[in-house]
């Protein structure tokens, strides 16, 4: 099946999670999840001593920082979570339409090998959508309009190019059973002063199969991929599984929409969660932490960071780090995204035998997916614009007038008039003054060199968030982990 994840390593498509706010949609209002039959198997938290109450400061109310604040609470302790937006999720953001279809313009997808959020969605009485992977994928290559049309397992390459990306990947297999093997020292020093760019070309023979493997690599990870290491990338596949773990799972999103994830997670907190308070200052003594936001001063015995590493020098957090961890924050490389969503009366294109995926890493339009609902009472295409090709598609400033461009793109590469959309969203999250960015962000080259240790626990100071996690890193699954690891962290240092 074609996701954006397994993309990077297929070279198929590209399936993906990134935004899209505002535009000619009418809007009822954000969805509410449902609660539902609680299976979701929070880890055990460490034993608070009787009479001990742990006051925690949250900053962000994403997957990250809502998942460590009710594993707090789960513990015993008081917190309280500080959100800079009038609303939570961060980079979770879904809308219900006036037709009663729910869009995601944030994070979209999941599966059955990331088991936080899919025991999360269990809970949340959520319902899941399998990705529709019914038909043939239209690939467009080297900036033509005329598709070639293949079926979900072939690659667009001629028969030396595919034999070059199969060894290739073989290649990469080996090199991360290896990763996971060496010393840190041993794979900072041999990787991370080489560009991921290079050590792709290095593993492939033809232009066709490292210009497709490069393509794919980018978009996943939404930047050049000339801006960060080998050693980077490695660490981000490993965080997935490699190969295996990208492939395994039937892929889906969620019916009612990402956001009831974290709606879900929020209810619980009550007057705990502060919307519209951005962090404006942070200090830390041997008394505690202080957080400043909107004149007011906020006093705890911990801090959990819950935000994007991009945002630690507007929260006032990079006086507190290291040298090294400064350095490493401050040549972190921004992921660049935008998520255009139009939607249909019906999905037109699988009567055409078609899936509605579409490859064309040319064009700014780089992949298009189908987000239709089960049902198929609505026809739902999604279209991502990554890395270099953002700021191509920025220069329309306006929804609409992105939207239109797809619209134009559609047309060619069916070949036909399309039908007119009953709705359409176009957001670009790099412009998002709270995530600057999206899917997630990563060290750049020299980033491990500098700071091996980045995100251990620094005095009172714990680090979540999707780019800290150990696991699932840039996903929601992963955003979760790095909650409940950083509560955990706080429960055993308090206890």
């Amino acid at each position: 099946m074609t996701t954006r994840r397994n993309v990077l390593l297929t070279g198929a498509g590209a399936v993906a999670a990134a935004g899209g706010v505002a535009g000619i949609a009418a809007v009822l209002g954000p969805n509410k999840a449902s609660s539902g039959t609680s299976d979701y198997s929070v880890p055990a938290p460490a034993v608070l001593r009787p009479g001990k109450r742990v006051e925690v400061i949250v900053i962000g109310a994403g997957l990250a920082g809502l998942s460590a604040a009710r594993q707090l609470k789960v513990a015993g302790a008081s917190v309280k979570v500080l959100e800079a937006r009038g609303r939570v999720g961060g980079r979770v953001h879904s809308q219900r339409l006036i037709n009663g279809t729910t869009i995601d313009h944030g994070a979209q997808f999941l599966s059955d090998s990331q088991p936080l959020v899919s025991a999360l969605a269990r809970e949340a009485g959520l319902v899941r959508t399998t990705s529709y992977a019914n038909g043939d994928i239209l690939h467009v290559m080297g900036g033509s309009t005329k598709p070639l049309r293949l079926g979900p397992d072939k690659l667009p390459l001629p028969f030396l190019g595919q034999l070059d990306a199969m060894q290739a990947m073989w290649r990469l297999d080996r090199d991360l059973e290896a990763f996971g093997k060496r010393e840190p020292a041993a794979s900072i020093a041999a990787l991370d002063h080489v560009s991921a760019a290079s050590y792709i070309r290095d593993r492939t023979i033809s232009s066709p199969a490292f210009d497709a493997f490069e393509a794919r690599a980018s978009g996943e990870m939404c930047l050049p991929l000339e801006t960060i290491s080998a050693y980077e990338f490695l660490a981000q596949l490993a965080s997935i599984g490699g190969v295996a773990g990208a492939e395994a799972g039937m892929q889906s999103f969620l019916t009612e929409g990402a956001e009831g994830l974290v709606r879900f997670l929020a209810g619980a907190l009550g007057d705990e969660l502060i919307l519209n308070a951005p962090a404006q200052g942070v200090t830390s003594d041997a008394d505690g932490v202080v957080v400043m936001s909107n004149g007011t001063t906020y006093r705890a015995g911990r801090l959990i960071v819950a935000t994007p590493p991009q945002l630690y020098p507007s929260i006032g957090l990079m006086p507190l780090l290291p040298e090294g961890w400064r350095k490493a924050i401050s040549g972190y490389q921004l992921g660049s995204v935008i998520k255009t969503v139009v939607v249909f009366d019906r999905p037109w294109w699988r009567a055409e035998g078609l899936s509605g995926t579409v490859s064309s890493p040319d064009n700014v339009f780089e992949a298009i997916v189908d987000g239709s609902p089960a049902d198929a009472s609505a026809g739902i295409l999604v279209a991502f614009t990554t890395s270099t090709a953002v700021k191509t598609l920025a220069r329309t400033p306006t929804e609409e007038g992105r939207i239109a461009q797809l619209m134009d793109w559609l047309a060619r590469v069916y070949g036909h008039a399309v039908p007119a959309p009953v709705a359409g969203r176009s957001i670009n999250w790099s412009a998002e003054p709270y995530s600057l960015g999206g899917y997630a962000s990563f060290r750049g080259i020299g980033g491990w060199t500098a700071a091996p240790d980045l995100f251990k626990p620094l005095g009172r100071v714990h680090f979540a968030g999707t780019e800290t996690a150990a696991r699932w890193r840039s996903f929601m699954d992963g955003a979760i982990q790095s909650g409940l690891r950083a509560a955990d962290e706080v429960i055993a240092a308090e206890g």
